[in-house]
């Protein structure tokens, strides 16, 4: 196997982690320091077939990063990190630079890569990238208000959605409403996400994780209303981490069409403890069909005990089997797999409102 062929295996394996709940943060560590090693050797061969993984500056990063073809979004935000690291570590603002640059580049598609180029740059913990609206696509607009979210920065309340702006588009105000301190009226905003067909947003998963369990629980009962959104309810359920959803997830995890989604939400806020209903190895049997038939045979397992269980735990929000509060947040991010860790992270925006250690207002021109 050569060199190219050995990092796209690695980067084709970083892809089922981030999907697992068996994987560990030691894990994507490992992947992540292999691609860089290998990263290493080919930028030393200089193989210009490969522009993206032989780019050594500003230009050329840029250039590959909005021009290459081989490689989806997915894992050029997996690349570039790696690029930066190699070439411009130490070099904050050039690498800010290179973000803001394709924030604004109209050849990069900005809206068809959901949440995943926002995130990753809102994970390189840059304290300001300058932005404007001025000659931008609505989709970049709202990539850039995504990625202010994620960094836990946030707008007082002097223009929201309630403040009509002829330039604006109703998608784009719906952004900027989820980058307040506060969010006014949440069933009106759950109406407008449902308009727009917004519900299978980050957006719309920053937003469920925001709201207290009546709010959240008004919501979904208007989401059941529509037959298509059944299963991303039941996903929801999972991100808010309210335990009292777990007697509805075990009797969904009956059901042949909702088993496997069923079974992810109860894992993602059970965890571990979700063995003491249903054995390990068959939560994880590589046979789909056979799991599915074990997945909902214990459900009934799951349902019993969780009804002897309720009366003594209190309704509180868990992620991975542990209270999510100020003070677990960290732990669970840092202990847990990739699948809790993305749920952790929305919470973590939710309970701090900023990611950083000091809040941020953000400065952007709309």
């Amino acid at each position: 196997m050569n060199l190219i062929d050995s990092f796209n295996l690695l980067l084709a394996q970083r892809q089922v982690m981030l999907s697992s709940f068996q994987c560990m943060p030691k894990n994507v560590e490992d992947n992540t320091q292999s691609l860089l090693v290998i990263l290493n050797m080919i930028q030393q061969k200089n193989d210009i077939a490969w522009p993206l993984l032989n780019a050594k500056n500003r230009s050329e990063i840029i250039d590959a990063f909005v021009t290459d073809k081989r490689y989806s979004l997915i894992d050029k935000v997996v690349i570039l990190p790696l690029l930066l690291k190699i070439h411009l570590k130490n070099q904050v603002l050039e690498q800010v630079n290179i973000i803001q640059t394709l924030f604004a580049s109209h050849l990069l598609d900005t809206g068809q890569c959901g949440s995943t180029f926002a995130f990753m740059a809102s994970q390189l913990e840059f304290d300001k990238v300058n932005f404007t609206a001025s000659n931008k696509t609505p989709e970049q607009i709202q990539q850039y208000i995504l990625f202010c979210i994620y960094q836990g920065k946030r707008l007082k309340r002097t223009d929201g959605i309630d403040t009509p702006h002829s330039s604006r588009s109703t998608l784009t105000s719906l952004y900027l409403e989820m980058l307040m301190i506060n969010i006014h009226d949440p069933l009106k905003i759950y109406r407008l996400f449902s308009e727009l067909d917004y519900c299978h947003s980050a957006l719309f998963e920053v937003f469920i994780t925001s709201l207290d369990e009546p709010m959240v629980t008004q919501v979904f009962n208007l989401m059941s209303q529509n037959t298509d959104l059944t299963l991303r309810v039941i996903e929801l359920m999972g991100y808010s981490g309210f335990s009292q959803f777990v007697p509805f997830l075990a009797r969904a995890m009956q059901q042949p069409t909702q088993t496997l989604i069923a079974f992810r939400s109860l894992r993602t806020i059970l965890g571990a403890e979700l063995d003491q209903a249903v054995p390990y190895q068959w939560q994880f049997e590589e046979d789909e069909a056979e799991r599915c038939e074990y997945l909902q045979f214990y459900s009934a397992k799951l349902l019993h005990r969780w009804m002897l269980l309720a009366p003594k735990i209190p309704e509180v929000r868990l992620i991975n089997g542990i209270e999510v509060n100020v003070a677990s947040i960290d732990k669970i991010i840092n202990n847990s797999s990739p699948v809790h860790q993305k749920v952790a992270f929305l919470h973590k925006l939710r309970l701090k409102n900023v990611v950083n250690i000091t809040p941020q207002r953000a400065k952007i021109a709309l």
